[in-house]
């Protein structure tokens, strides 16, 4: 059963994302509530933990969202979550959760959709700040002798909540699909899917792997030539409303100046650094080509042209 009441929560998602910007999402809220209409389809190419379009999509703020990724263990997981979660929900429930299990799925490669969901939330929650690939090891080290074990982000209960809530979604049509693609083939695909839909009506938020550690952290991450490949595709176009979020750094601010209709906002977020529990603190550049940026003591305004 839907309950809108789990989605008003700051951690929503099943899954332990790298980079993962749930602080932004109240800023997204407020930018969205401030321009009419509001979006009738979210899509989100780069969905990664998938923060940002469960909250949206659980709290009214859109009527729908597409999730996407090129990364297949993501697109799995997702897909599995929100389309076949009774299966994901009791093979999660038998699965031991060992360091020896951890080794059995670090060399898995499953071949159905169903083992290789299972294989992204097995290690997304059992390995350091729940990196899926590279050369992140267990929680609690291979000796286990850390007060925190390999178990200590695995709490059945609590994820059987946070999966259900997906399917939940799912459901009652605010999840429509789940694709593997990249971010130009998703935006491509969702022009042509949903053309009945005005600019104003068709939200695309991209939250693209960060441009300093991305390569320690993803599988499928930028390179330079990759993040100017994005913004060459998203300045300036008013086929659709966009949201765009970036670790600050001198390359995005760079990318993103000095266009007619467009915002850069900086704000302050949380996060979890690679291979390492501890949070750290670190703006965020949000760009966008809404049209009216409220006033909030969240962020402040970079520039506007």
């Amino acid at each position: 059963m839907f309950d809108p009441d789990f989605f008003k929560q700051s951690i929503v998602s099943p899954l332990r994302y790298p980079g993962a910007k749930r602080q932004l999402v109240p800023v997204i809220e407020g930018i969205i509530k401030a321009n009419v209409p509001p979006p009738r389809l979210l899509v989100e190419p780069f969905c990664g933990g998938a923060t940002t379009s469960l909250r949206l999509a659980g709290t009214d703020h859109v009527d729908h969202v597409v999730l996407a990724d090129a990364d297949p263990l993501l697109a799995a997981f997702w897909h599995t979550a929100a389309f076949d979660s009774k299966w994901l929900i009791n093979a999660m429930w038998n699965e031991p959760v060992t360091v020896e299990r951890w080794d059995w799925w670090r060399l898995a490669e499953p071949k159905g959709r169903r083992e290789t969901a299972l294989k992204c939330l097995f290690l997304n929650r059992t390995t350091f700040s729940g990196i899926l690939h590279g050369r992140a090891g267990p929680l609690g080290g291979r000796s286990q002798k850390s007060e925190y074990k390999i178990d200590c982000r695995f709490g059945k209960k609590g994820l059987e909540r946070r999966i259900s809530a997906v399917a939940d979604l799912a459901t009652s049509g605010r999840i429509l699909d789940v694709w593997n693609l990249d971010w130009r083939s998703t935006v491509e695909r969702a022009k042509k899917r949903f053309d009945m839909l005005t600019p104003d009506e068709m939200l695309i938020y991209l939250d693209p792997p960060y441009v300093e550690k991305a390569p320690f952290l993803y599988e499928w991450s930028f390179e330079s030539t990759e993040h100017k490949n994005l913004a060459q595709a998203i300045n300036g176009t008013s086929e659709f409303q966009w949201l765009l979020s970036y670790d600050d750094n001198d390359l995005a601010r760079s990318l993103y100046t000095d266009y007619i209709g467009q915002s850069r906002l900086l704000v302050n977020n949380r996060y979890t650094a690679a291979g390492s529990e501890r949070r750290k603190t670190r703006e965020e550049l949000l760009v966008t080509n809404y049209p009216t940026i409220p006033t909030s003591d969240r962020y402040r305004l970079l520039g506007t042209s």
